[in-house]
Order: structure tokens, then C-alpha cells, then sequence
């Protein structure tokens, strides 16, 4: 009972089993949505690589990490919560056009506005595809929110790409949110940037812009927490509400042999998994992706295991978020 134009069935859907009575798999609380009920939450895949610049099968992400979803359970032993008190569904995918990269774009900026629209008070949980998808999405959710949105970036790449050579692709989100006045450069925050990984003239063109740039190596000296409170603090005293985008390549090449761009010297999971709780309970955080993990690249399913867990943290600070303004 969709009520959205540009969005199709979940690739993979499970019927809730007779398991043990006792244990709430994912797939048995996250279902299709039936268009009616209230969400905290909403999953929203978006199978899009072929806007990559270079190999990549992150089109299968989406589908993958729904197949994990009878792996695990709901319940964060950490914080001694189930995330079964939140009402999350599953939206299913944005439409892709087999050809048409820009209309693929398009498909995205105009199924984040309808949801934007229609489910405002609910966190849109996107799960990638490639980062080109991040521009769109957020285009779309900007256009019907109308307030400044800041961004808050895990990346080992800046993304700032010059349009000029190869059009909108997955190393140009941030630079097509700034240039087309979606989101300001001096609202932005891009924390595990590695060396050997980007050039000299791309730093300078995000520093003239004004985005704030951490790397991995000063994660690790001076630790993330630190790191993401003084992030919280410094957009929660200029912006209206924050984004959030996790490209999982900002993740060590030992931990993620699933992403296109491996590469040694990056954050830790627990790093993210921090980040993401952390974020998932603040107030202004409006929506999240995960992208960049390419399942045909990956073992063991180690990297999209990785993303998921990114997403159950998240939604562990939203359970948080949901309990204190109950």
C-alpha cells in the first residue's frame, strides 16, 4: 500500500517464522510498511553504482544487507535495549533506470521529497548504492524542509570533484550540495579523511569553501569521541537539523574488503559504531545513509555486516531519542 511514486517492493521480503518465541530476529521487525501506521524509522534502498568512478557492485548493497536481517536480533546487549519498542519499516527501493544515471538521480530527489512530505517526523535510513545518491536524497528532503541543514561526513575521501570530468558521480556529492546552495560548505564536517587518497587542489577548494576537515590519523590521537562533541556542538549552534552520511571505505582495508576504494590507515568499526549511536540519539539528526559497500568485493558478508551494524546503532540512539521525549 505504497503511497510513494518512485519506490518499489523490498528486493528481498521475509515471512515472520515460528522461531523461538523468545528471540526477535530483525526480519521479524522489520516488514514491508502497510502504508498506515506511524514511523520512527524507514528503510529506503537505493541500488545505484553505476555513478561510481570506478568498479563497483554497491548496486547490491540494499538487497544484501536485507538478507542479514534473520542474521541478528533486536536486542543491543550493550545497552540492555530492544530496538523492538521503535516503529521502523521497510519502503522498499527507489526505481532505477537501467541507462539514465541523472534520471536515476532524479528518482531519488523525488522520493525523498515525497517522504519528506508525507512521513516528516520519521528518519529516513538510506541504504546505498554509491555516494553520488547522498546529493540527491538530500536535495530532495532540503526542498520540503526549507531550514539549514548541516552534514556530517565519515569519509576517507572528500568528495568534491570537479563536475566538469564525468558528470555527478560518487566523488562529487559534496560539491554538487554546495554549489547548488543545498548545504553550505561552513555546515559541513568530513572526519576520517585519508592520506594517498585525494589531491592537493580538492583540500583546497573544501577548505576555501569552509568545511571542516578531520582526518583518520587525528581520530586516532586524539580519539573520535572528542572529535564528534565538538561537531555536535559546533553545528547545533548554526544549523536547524543535521545529516548524516557513512561511507564505509572511511573504515579500515583489514575490517571493509568490501568497498571499491580499500585502503589501510582507517577508522575502526567501533569508531562508527560509536558515531552512529551517538548521532541517532541527537535531536537534530534528521536522516542517515550507508554507502560505498560492494557486496561482489566483499567475504563473508564481513562488510555489509559492518554497515548493518552502523544502522542498529543508529537506531539505538533513536530508541534512546524516542524514550527521553516519551
Amino acid at each position: 500500500m505504497h503511497k510513494f511514486t518512485h519506490l518499489q517492493r523490498p528486493g528481498v521480503v521475509f515471512t515472520p517464522g515460528a522461531g523461538d518465541p523468545y528471540v526477535t530476529r530483525l526480519c521479524d521487525w522489520i516488514t514491508e510498511w502497510d502504508g498506515q501506521r506511524p514511523l520512527d524509522a524507514a528503510i529506503v534502498g537505493a541500488p545505484l553504482s553505476k555513478s561510481s568512478i570506478s568498479f563497483s557492485g554497491a548496486h547490491l548493497h540494499p538487497a544484501t544487507l536485507r538478507q542479514l536481517f534473520s542474521a541478528f536480533t533486536t536486542y543491543n546487549f550493550e545497552a540492555d535495549l530492544d530496538l523492538s519498542s521503535l516503529q521502523v519499516s521497510d519502503l522498499g527501493d527507489v526505481g532505477m533506470h537501467v541507462t539514465d544515471i541523472p534520471q536515476c538521480h532524479r528518482n531519488i530527489e523525488q522520493a525523498f521529497q515525497e517522504i519528506s512530505q508525507q512521513l516528516p517526523s520519521t528518519i529516513p535510513c538510506l541504504v546505498g548504492g554509491d555516494h553520488s545518491i547522498t546529493f540527491p536524497a538530500l536535495t530532495g528532503i532540503q526542498s520540503v524542509r526549507k531550514e539549514r541543514i548541516g552534514l556530517i561526513q565519515f569519509d576517507a575521501h572528500l568528495d568534491v570533484r570537479d563536475t566538469a570530468y564525468g558528470g555527478r558521480s560518487n566523488g562529487t556529492p559534496i560539491r554538487s550540495l554546495v554549489e547548488n546552495s543545498v548545504i553550505r560548505g561552513e555546515d559541513i564536517v568530513n572526519i576520517g579523511l585519508r592520506s594517498f587518497a585525494n589531491s592537493k587542489a580538492y583540500r583546497d577548494f573544501a577548505e576555501q569553501q569552509g568545511i571542516t576537515l578531520y582526518t583518520a590519523r587525528q581520530v586516532r590521537e586524539e580519539g573520535i569521541k572528542p572529535i564528534l562533541e565538538r561537531t555536535i556542538r559546533e553545528l547545533a549552534a548554526k544549523t536547524d537539523s543535521v545529516y548524516v552520511t557513512f561511507d564505509i571505505d572511511v573504515l579500515d582495508q583489514a575490517d571493509v574488503p568490501g568497498v571499491p576504494a580499500i585502503g589501510p590507515g582507517g577508522l575502526s568499526p567501533v569508531d562508527l559504531f560509536i558515531c552512529a549511536e551517538l548521532l541517532g540519539e541527537w535531536n537534530r539528526v534528521i536522516g542517515m545513509d550507508m554507502v560505498c559497500v560492494d557486496p561482489s568485493r566483499d567475504t563473508r558478508d564481513r562488510t555489509s555486516r559492518i554497515s548493518l551494524h552502523v544502522l542498529l546503532y543508529f537506531l539505538t540512539g533513536l530508541a534512546r531519542r524516542r524514550l527521553a521525549f516519551a
